[in-house]
Parts: C-alpha cells; sequence; structure tokens
C-alpha cells in the first residue's frame, strides 16, 4: 500500500466535498448523544467516505444510510460485538496498568534518591510493594485522587496537585524504602 497516496486521495475527496463531509460529522457528533443513533451514524459517516474513495457524488443524506433496515441491525450487530470486546480488554488493560503503576511507583525516587539504573530502581520498588503492600496502594490511590483533582480543576489544578503529589511519593519512598 502506498500511505502518501492514500493520504492525498482522502485529503481530496474530503477538500471537494468539505462542507458535506462538515454537515455530516456534526450529524453523527450530535446525533449520537442519543445512544441508539450512534451505530447507524457512523455507518452513515462512513458509507459517505466509501462513496467519496470511490469518486461518487457525497451527499449529506448519505449520513442517514445506517437507518435502513439492514444497515441499522449489521452497524449494530457490530457496534455490540466491538462494545463487548473492547469493554473486556479495556477493563484488563485497566487492572494491569494499575498493577504496573503500584509495582513502579517508587522507581522514580529511587533513581533520584539511591542514583540507581532503571532496572535497579524497578527491582527495588516492587520490593518495597511486597514488603509494605498496603501502605504502597495507599500511596498510590492518594497520588491518584489528587492528580485526578488537579485534572477536574480544568487541567490548571494539576499545576499545584502534581507537585503535591511528586513531594509526597517521594516523602513515601523514603519512609517506605527503610522498611
Amino acid at each position: 500500500m502506498d500511505y502518501e497516496v492514500a493520504l492525498k486521495n482522502s485529503w481530496n475527496v474530503v477538500k471537494d466535498n468539505l462542507v458535506t463531509f462538515i454537515v455530516g460529522l456534526l450529524i453523527t457528533a450530535v446525533g449520537s448523544i442519543l445512544i441508539v443513533t450512534i451505530a447507524p451514524l457512523v455507518y452513515g459517516f462512513t458509507f459517505m467516505a466509501v462513496k467519496g474513495a470511490r469518486g461518487e457524488i457525497v451527499e449529506i443524506n448519505d449520513v442517514f444510510e445506517g437507518f435502513k433496515k439492514d444497515n441499522f441491525i449489521r452497524s449494530w450487530t457490530f457496534m455490540l460485538v466491538y462494545m463487548v470486546v473492547a469493554g473486556i480488554l479495556g477493563e484488563i488493560a485497566s487492572i494491569l496498568s494499575t498493577i504496573v503503576g503500584i509495582l513502579f511507583m517508587f522507581t522514580m525516587p529511587l533513581l533520584v534518591i539511591k542514583g540507581y539504573g532503571g532496572i535497579d530502581g524497578i527491582k527495588e520498588s516492587i520490593e518495597i510493594v511486597k514488603t509494605v503492600p498496603v501502605e504502597s496502594i495507599i500511596v498510590y490511590v492518594i497520588t491518584l485522587v489528587l492528580t485526578m483533582i488537579g485534572a477536574i480543576l480544568l487541567g490548571v489544578g494539576l499545576l499545584i496537585t502534581v507537585p503535591i503529589s511528586t513531594v509526597f511519593l517521594a516523602n513515601a519512598t523514603f519512609e517506605l524504602s527503610k522498611k
């Protein structure tokens, strides 16, 4: 596949039908607020893209192609399968990433405090978590909550909460690495 040619062709299709695609995308985005319309509207927007890629005339009404009986069923069948698979895999990834986050959270302070290399820092961080698992989870939750509070405050709060959680993590590393 020639990716450059594909991107140029895609740009040309969108450029030649810019208003139609923008209106179609807005209809898809706004219409998707009602959950039942997500799958058919995404189908319709994709229908627009396929027509454009084929060199056919793209019309705003094409965005509603997914509401035709067979297309509605096909789009929702796919969407349900996708949501189940993505949901399961997303939960697994979330759990694994939380575990890795807890196991590795003391690594950066250890690199600074003890001058470790990355692997040695990871090893000691894991040792700390194995030695004091409850305290480690509490430290993780506190730093997570502080960061979330900063993010909720339009991101500007991160300017305060990230330094607080980083100093908190450094203090926790000093204390827990002694145990």
